[in-house]
């Protein structure tokens, strides 16, 4: 077996290859473990945030409606509910059994209907007292009606005909 011939003078260039990819390498070392504890740190703040957060919403207890918001709710479903049993009620048969009437010696002068209550104020003029109970008749008639009352008349001096104002009061329409 022939002798190994072993060369420990290398050339020059060989050495500065070398040390250039050593420097490249410990370089590039360098930056990928800044890089590792640039975002190791990244990551343990994005878990501390995220740890608080959780404490946070579950520690914090159900948020409840606050009383006024829960009064000012119940008052504007008061409100609509008033709305909607006004609208309800049956307008159009109203006025169309005071224009039905026949009788041509009534006036009517003024309808109050007060829905929450169920009532209707009438008041109006009546050419002679005697026409009066008749009115009073036919609105006791209409089925829109019940309890049908003369709450007052007075006979107008002053005025050269006499002619009676009256009040009258019913009630009316589905009653709550």
């Amino acid at each position: 077996m022939d002798a190994m011939q072993l060369d420990y003078h290398a050339d020059a260039r060989n050495i500065w290859t070398g040390a250039i990819l050593l420097v490249a390498g410990l370089s590039l070392m360098l930056f990928m473990v800044w890089r590792y504890q640039e975002e190791s740190r990244n990551i343990s703040s994005q878990e501390v945030l995220l740890a608080g957060i959780q404490n946070a919403s579950a520690s914090r207890p159900e948020r409840l409606p606050a009383r006024k918001d829960t009064e000012q709710v119940a008052l504007e479903i008061r409100q609509a509910n008033a709305i909607i049993f006004e609208l309800n009620l049956p307008w159009k048969e109203l006025f169309d059994a005071f224009e039905a009437t026949q009788n041509t010696d009534i006036a009517i002068l003024s309808i109050e209907p007060d829905a929450q209550k169920g009532l209707v104020r009438i008041s109006g003029e009546a050419k002679a007292l005697e026409s009066l109970p008749a009115y009073l008749s036919y609105l006791q008639k209409v089925s829109l009606f019940q309890d049908v009352a003369l709450l007052n008349h007075q006979i107008q001096e002053q005025d050269p005909q006499h002619p009676v104002r009256f009040m009258l009061q019913a009630t009316w329409g589905a009653r709550r």
